[in-house]
């Protein structure tokens, strides 16, 4: 096998994935070749340092500092839901109310009436969208004191 090929099959090796012509080849390509055999104790070495690491373990104010961040996030990602939702609903009552005359006018097609409806729902969403998006980014915004 060539250079590239057993290289590529080192980690397998040392993971003992290989039949055994292929761990041969192997076996014999590192008795030979000094920078598989590099690369080779170096995975020993790295497993070795890995199998040595151990987690620490949080203390119990931090657990519960994240217990209660992650409940604010959560509470504050709902509320934000909700918020987008009552808004959507209260401008598109306030479009429906603004043309009102039009839509329940007899003579006015009821495709005109449908798409009339469809596009104010289209706006509120993306005003909703942008005005939250705005607020998000204002925030966030490492440059707002900076004059333009």
């Amino acid at each position: 096998m060539k250079h590239e090929k057993i290289k590529k099959l080192i980690s397998l090796y040392h993971d003992g994935e290989l039949d055994e012509q292929k761990k041969k080849r192997v076996e014999q390509h590192l008795k030979e070749c000094r920078d598989c055999q590099k690369e080779f104790v170096e995975m020993k070495q790295l497993e070795d340092v890995m199998n040595k690491m151990e987690l620490k373990k949080p203390s119990k104010e931090a657990w519960e500092t994240y217990e209660a961040s992650v409940y604010n996030r959560l509470e504050r990602k709902v509320g934000w839901i909700f918020l987008s939702i009552g808004a959507m609903i209260l401008l598109f009552f306030g479009g429906y109310k603004l043309i009102e005359g039009l839509i329940k006018d007899p003579g006015s097609p009821l495709v005109l009436k449908i798409g009339i409806l469809v596009a104010l729902a289209g706006v509120v969403i993306l005003v909703v969208s942008l005005a939250r998006e705005q607020l998000f980014s204002y925030k966030s915004e490492r440059y707002k004191e900076i004059e333009k």
